[in-house]
């Protein structure tokens, strides 16, 4: 019987760890873009976070408000942009991949997430 409760157990953790990259790459893959060219950008997305070459990418920007009137208490003054998309060409290790430019106006420092 506790053999039977330890297989059990090595089955159920096994099965969750591999579930979690997924659940990685489809709801948490976001980096910064660290470097540009007029076609492709460098970003701060690596196997590490799940990327894998095809992967499409949605690029925004922080922005100040405009117009922006504190009337709440940790209420922000910035909000995010959309500004184009990327698609993931070659992943370069476990922190960085380069894309290309599939539409926008991308800019250093500007964010790179997974599409949902």
């Amino acid at each position: 019987m506790l053999n039977k409760s330890i297989i059990t157990a090595i089955l159920t953790v096994t099965l969750l760890s591999a579930g979690c990259s997924t659940i990685q790459h489809n709801l948490l893959m976001k980096g910064q873009i660290v470097d540009v060219s007029p076609t492709t950008v460098t970003l701060c997305i690596g196997t590490r976070d799940g990327a894998k070459p095809g992967d499409t990418l949605a690029v925004k920007r922080s922005v100040f408000k405009e117009g922006y009137v504190a009337t709440d208490e940790g209420e922000s003054m910035f909000e995010l942009v959309h500004v184009g998309e990327v698609k993931i060409k070659r992943v370069i290790n476990e922190h960085y991949a380069t894309a290309e430019v599939l539409d926008g106006d991308i800019q250093l420092h500007d964010t790179a997430e997974l599409q949902k």
